[in-house]
């Protein structure tokens, strides 16, 4: 028996325990850091300033990464290619309708510098998410910003109406991202259907996962019936792998053979197995959405009973206004060790607050009554 074998066998008969530990291991970090907590040391600041999934990803994508440790050292073409096949037969599109990116980031970057380059405009909504528009913007493209309505949602119709022979894209992030906002389904394909005429939608669906109603919200279908649309996806957020960089665009075939040839990222294989047992795991992304959505529930009844305005959430975050300026209350925040998310212009006096595990959440709400006077 030759060495390499020996050690193999030893490390096949130890991947067991090692899962074992993986299933445990959030359990006991947790209670080691309660018990700081009763103690009044926590040891690290409760970060809610990146809309990260605490819960972590699924016990199917963890064992599937340690699996797939022997083939680090190779690349992952035939694991990426059934990875796409899953997500056509989740999208229900064809493969060369979808483009995979290093998180949805690399999505948008690349269709923003894409279209930047074209000198066109970009319309879209203010405050919003801003990777695809500072990619635009840096290779020449020009954004056409849109205030949200009175209920922090995209208004429509007003970006309709900014819409003319320069447009390039027209850039809808669904839930927007800071306020947590989604648009009325059907009121959101009317609008695809009758701007896509004219230019390219950019549907940016990376928290819809989180939302209550999914499958009657995505836009999905409308790429299907061939119209002029992007939509894209990361599991980032609902599949909690922000750090494993893995999403993708699903488009019309012509646009995503262009979009393919002007990336410069590629993933990484313990990346592209864990995204392939996740997006298979329903019963995990079920559990998943109900455990951010008692924390959002539970967050929103504080805004409620301290009498805070707040957008209707449907993300795995918060925007409420605080009624002091946000650097303010990041400081005051930060000094109880609770981090809460960057300003937002031009609602420079709302906070945008992350949903983290119970625990985490336990101390936000503590530090919330004792930074607003509550």
């Amino acid at each position: 028996m030759t060495f390499s074998s020996f050690n193999r066998r030893q490390w096949l008969k130890t991947t067991g325990v090692v899962l074992a530990g993986l299933a445990v291991a959030p359990r006991v970090r947790l209670s080691a850091q309660h018990e700081a907590d009763r103690a009044g040391g926590r040891r690290e600041p409760v970060k809610l300033s990146s809309n990260e999934n605490p819960f972590g990803p699924s016990q199917s994508a963890s064992m599937a990464m340690i699996s797939a440790m022997e083939k680090a050292c190779r690349y992952p073409a035939p694991e990426t290619a059934e990875l796409m096949k899953l997500i056509a037969a989740k999208e229900g599109c064809s493969p060369d309708n979808i483009v995979l990116g290093v998180g949805s980031g690399e999505i948008l970057d690349i269709v923003g510098m894409h279209y930047g380059l074209q000198k066109g405009e970009i319309v879209c909504a203010q405050p919003g998410y801003l990777q695809l528009i500072r990619a635009a913007e840096a290779s020449g493209g020009k954004a056409v910003w849109v205030p949200l309505n009175k209920k922090l949602e995209h208004d429509l119709p007003a970006m309709a109406a900014k819409v003319t022979e320069k447009t390039s894209v027209v850039y809808v992030c669904n839930p927007n991202n800071p306020t947590g906002t989604v648009v009325d389904s059907a009121q959101l394909k009317e609008f695809i259907k009758d701007v896509s005429k004219k230019t390219l939608v950019f549907v940016d669906e990376a928290y819809l996962d989180c939302a209550d109603d999914y499958a009657g919200r995505t836009v999905v279908g409308l790429v299907n019936e061939g119209h002029n649309v992007v939509v894209a996806r990361t599991f980032s957020k609902i599949h909690g792998m922000a750090g494993l960089r893995v999403g993708y665009g699903i488009m019309p075939a012509k646009l995503a053979a262009e979009i393919k040839s002007l990336g410069t990222g590629s993933l990484n294989m313990m990346g592209v197995v864990a995204a392939t047992a996740s997006i298979q795991d329903t019963d995990f992304i079920a559990e998943t959405r109900g455990k951010i959505k008692a924390g959002r529930d539970g967050l929103i009844a504080l805004c409620k009973s301290m009498g805070k305005e707040y957008a209707e959430p449907q993300g795995n975050f918060v925007f409420m206004k605080t009624g002091m300026l946000i650097k303010d209350f990041q400081e005051k925040m930060k000094a109880e060790n609770v981090l809460v998310a960057r300003p937002f212009p031009p609602l420079l006096d709302w906070a945008r607050i992350s949903i983290g595990t119970p625990e985490e959440m336990a101390a936000c709400h503590a530090a919330m009554k004792k930074v607003l006077g509550a």
